[in-house]
């Protein structure tokens, strides 16, 4: 009997919880204390994980070919990786190893303010896709993304524009920085290698 009203409880919970103003507060605060805890890396596996998941919905339950099943992959994903990468931009551009000649404590605080920000709102977005994905996830596989075999729209354009800026300020971010690869390297380990901060 206390089984069957617990499990009406959790199934009216889950039908109503969009309804409570303490859950949206609770999700929030969560999802900040997520983002704050842990490094891009972890970040980048539920990218990879959605991807994953992009896979099995565009090949194998809708039945699309390795085209259009790539073409959905990255519809889906295209802002979480633009977002990834605009996060290790700040984190490396802005890393406090980094030595920016003649700037004051004062800067140097407002440039770790500016990084937090740079690196956090990647995160939350990150992982705000990712649930909204998980909470509705029967209706997410049952439907291919809206721009399926269409050309690209501008933002698209511009999430490829800015991965592919981004790609290149890292690459060549050992010389803009007047540092050695190495240095670099040491900062992109630190952010992709899946940690708690």
């Amino acid at each position: 009997m206390h089984t069957a009203t617990a499990s009406f409880s959790v199934r009216q919970f889950a039908h109503h919880h969009d309804d409570i103003p303490a859950f949206h507060a609770g999700y929030l605060v969560l999802t900040l204390l997520s983002a704050a805890l842990f490094n891009l890396g972890t970040f980048a596996i539920l990218i990879l994980m959605h991807m994953g998941l992009d896979f099995f919905k565009y090949r194998e339950h809708l039945g699309y070919g390795w085209k259009l099943t790539f073409e959905g992959i990255i519809r889906e994903s295209l802002l979480d990786l633009t977002l990834l990468m605009v996060g290790l931009v700040f984190s490396v551009y802005l890393h406090h190893t980094i030595a920016f000649v003649g700037l004051s404590g004062l800067m140097r605080t407002e440039l770790t303010v500016l990084r937090l920000f740079g690196t956090l709102i990647p995160k939350v977005k990150i992982l705000h896709n990712f649930l909204k994905v998980m909470a509705h996830l029967r209706h997410y596989l049952d439907h291919a993304h809206a721009h399926m075999r269409t050309t690209w729209s501008g933002i698209d354009r511009v999430c490829l524009f800015s991965i592919g800026l981004c790609a290149f300020l890292l690459f060549f971010a050992a010389p803009l920085l007047h540092t050695d690869f190495g240095h670099i390297g040491l900062i992109l380990h630190e952010e992709l290698i899946p940690s708690i901060l």
